[in-house]
């Protein structure tokens, strides 16, 4: 009877891994294809209110703010919420031209409420685009207006590419976080764009026609606000898309404190999501038949990279000891098919996407690595609640990066 019970119980949780693993190979192996679809931009361009959520960015905003105004127009708006600062965010962001919102709620801290705040804000006069960049990002020249035209033609939220690097001067770069931001934020959604498939938010480098700008969707407090805001819009019919013909470039932040924190609440709030939303995805994309839905919530099945890698080893090592306590060879079977799944799309996003990363030195911190989402996984387990909190960034300018999606 025991043997039956281990045997079910590790073959359930094969199966439920296999499909997330399968998630995430269909998106790799779209990724090989050599060419992202066509985009349209609208003819006309449509008056646009750049939103920029700011919480103490005294170091980055001026910077920021001076490379979006040069390509707006007089018809065109510049809107910085300084949410909750105790810096001079609000003064800088004022003389550099911004108009400014300050907010100060400590009760009802993160970036969610600070876009909320400003949504609302811009109800007087809406525009008819809103692109959301956050203040220590960069975004690609002519940028704002190119996305912005992107969604008013798409009529749809949009995404862009979203990436983060390593401070060059850092004496020794999370080339492992990086390789995990780049399959995360552009391996995995251009391969839903390359199927025709909708993709998550991911909270900056947005754009949304303000049709579609519901503040209480954004003012929840919840931890990855971004992606809840896409898919509460998806649910409702308005599924964001990926466009990649627009960048935004941060920084990781320098402190590994901070990034421990960062990579902490992005994990917690990942599972939050798919405890919340992948039934209500499941039961409305079967309902209306809507495979888009069914991708989104296939997608949030996928658990961060570092976690799915150590989730596979993890069921081998358990069903190779049931095989040897109970007998039963058949969990070891699966969960060895699984890890050649999973060894697909990792060599996969390996090729494309972190050939100029991960060497030899990169292989040897996987330990400590593992170490770190493992921690995040047991608070998680052990019910420990993240609260939003802002990572400290390098105060140096961003770089440009020289590397390009095969």
């Amino acid at each position: 009877m025991l043997a039956a019970i281990v045997t079910y119980t590790l073959g359930f949780a094969t199966a439920a891994l296999a499909l997330a693993t399968i998630a995430f190979a269909i998106q790799a192996a779209a990724g090989i294809f050599p060419h992202d679809p066509s985009y349209v931009l609208s003819s006309r361009r449509p008056t646009i209110a750049v939103l920029i959520p700011a919480h103490n960015e005294e170091q980055d905003i001026e910077a920021t703010l001076l490379r979006i105004k040069i390509h707006l127009t007089q018809n065109d708006r510049l809107l910085v919420v300084a949410d909750n600062c105790t810096d001079a965010t609000a003064a800088i962001a004022a003389a550099a031209g911004a108009e400014v919102l300050v907010r100060d709620e400590p009760s009802c801290c993160g970036k969610g409420f600070a876009l909320a705040a400003g949504l609302r804000y811009l109800n007087a006069s809406p525009p008819e685009v809103i692109v959301f960049i956050d203040a220590d990002c960069e975004i690609s020249p002519h940028g704002v207006e190119v996305l912005a035209r992107a969604c008013a033609a798409a009529n749809a939220p949009l995404q862009c590419l979203d990436f983060m690097i390593p401070n060059p001067d850092r004496p020794a770069p999370p080339r492992l976080a990086e390789f995990a931001w780049r399959v995360r934020n552009d391996l995995r959604p251009r391969g839903y764009a390359r199927l025709g498939l909708p993709y998550h938010l991911l909270g900056t480098g947005m754009a949304l026609p303000w049709s579609m700008a519901e503040p209480e969707l954004l003012a929840t407090g919840h931890l990855t606000e971004d992606k809840y805001f896409g898919l509460e819009l998806a649910i409702k019919g308005y599924a964001p898309r990926f466009f990649p013909g627009v960048r935004v470039t941060s920084y990781f932040p320098d402190a590994q404190r901070a990034h421990v924190q960062q990579k902490q609440r992005w994990m917690h709030g990942h599972f939050g999501l798919m405890n919340s939303h992948l039934p209500r995805l499941l039961y409305h994309g079967l309902r209306r038949r809507d495979i888009g839905l069914l991708a989104l919530a296939a997608d949030l099945a996928v658990p961060p990279l570092g976690l799915l890698a150590v989730a596979n080893v993890a069921l081998v090592v358990l069903c190779f000891s049931c095989m040897i306590g109970i007998g039963s060879t058949v969990p070891l079977g699966l969960a060895a098919i699984d890890m050649v799944l999973f060894s697909f799309p990792l060599a996969t996003a390996w090729y494309l996407c972190g050939r100029d990363l991960i060497g030899m030195e990169e292989i040897k911190q996987v330990p400590r690595h593992v170490v770190m989402v493992l921690r995040s996984a047991v608070d998680l387990a052990r019910g420990h609640k993240t609260k939003w909190l802002r990572a400290d960034r390098s105060q140096a300018s961003v770089r440009d990066t020289h590397y390009t999606h095969r």
